[in-house]
C-alpha cells in the first residue's frame, strides 16, 4: 500500500520460497490498483543479491528496490522518487535517527559523509545510520551484482559497498523527518509493528 500511495503502479515481485502462495495472494495487482509481474529466483537460498539480479532484463531505467519484509511510511518513498542520482549512481534510504530500530546488532549499519555512503555492513563499529531497505537504483548496479555473483558474493550489501568505495552510493537520510519504518524479522517485531500501525494513520485505506 505504501508503494501505491507513492504513485508507483508497475511492480516486479521476485519470488522463491513459497512463491506460488505469494502469487495467489497478490494476484496480478488489480485489487490494489497496480500491475504486478513475477520473476522466479531458483537460487533464493544463496542471498538477496541474486534476487535483485534476476530482474535485470526488466529494468532498463532507474527503479526503486524494496525489501519485502520492511514496512514504511509512503512519504519516504515519495521523497526518494524525486531524489537526484547520476546515471551510474544509486541511493539508499538511511535512518539517522534510528527510533524504530529495535535490534541494532542485526541491523545493517551505514556510515554517511555528506550526501554519500562511505561504508556499510552489519559489523561496522563507526556508523551514523541504518539501512532502511529502500533503494533508488540505476541499471549500473547490475554490473556490480553480476561481477560479485560470479565471484561467489551473493549479498546485495557487497555490491552496495563496492558502489560506495567508488563514490557512487548516495544517502537519502530520513532521521530528521521521523517517518515510520520497520524491518519485520520476527513474530515479536510483527506484533510491535501491528501495534504501532493500529495507533497511526498508515492504515487508512486507499480510495
Amino acid at each position: 500500500m505504501s508503494v501505491k500511495r507513492a504513485e508507483i503502479d508497475d511492480i516486479i515481485v521476485v519470488v522463491g520460497y513459497l512463491g506460488e502462495k505469494i502469487k495467489r495472494f497478490l494476484g496480478d495487482g488489480s485489487k490494489y490498483g497496480v500491475k504486478i509481474k513475477y520473476v522466479r529466483n531458483n537460487f533464493w537460498k544463496l542471498g538477496n543479491g541474486v534476487s535483485v539480479y534476476v530482474a535485470n532484463k526488466y529494468l532498463k531505467e532507474n527503479f526503486v528496490l524494496l525489501m519485502s519484509d520492511h514496512i514504511f511510511d509512503s512519504r519516504i518513498l515519495f521523497g526518494l522518487k524525486n531524489f537526484n542520482i547520476e546515471v551510474d549512481e544509486s541511493a539508499l534510504c538511511v535512518d539517522t535517527g534510528m527510533k524504530y530500530v529495535f535490534d541494532i546488532e542485526d541491523a545493517t549499519k551505514v556510515k554517511v559523509v555528506g550526501d554519500k555512503i562511505v561504508d556499510i555492513g552489519k559489523d561496522l563499529r563507526e556508523f551514523n545510520g541504518v539501512d532502511m531497505g529502500i533503494f533508488l537504483c540505476s541499471p549500473e548496479i547490475f554490473k556490480f551484482l553480476k561481477r560479485n555473483l560470479q565471484r561467489g558474493f551473493y549479498t546485495l550489501t557487497k555490491s552496495i559497498k563496492d558502489l560506495a568505495e567508488r563514490d557512487k552510493m548516495k544517502a537519502y537520510c530520513t532521521g530528521d523527518n521521523d517517518f515510520f519504518w520497520m524491518d519485520i524479522d520476527t513474530f515479536e517485531m510483527l506484533k510491535i509493528a501491528e501495534n504501532i500501525l493500529l495507533r497511526s494513520d498508515y492504515m487508512i485505506p486507499i480510495q
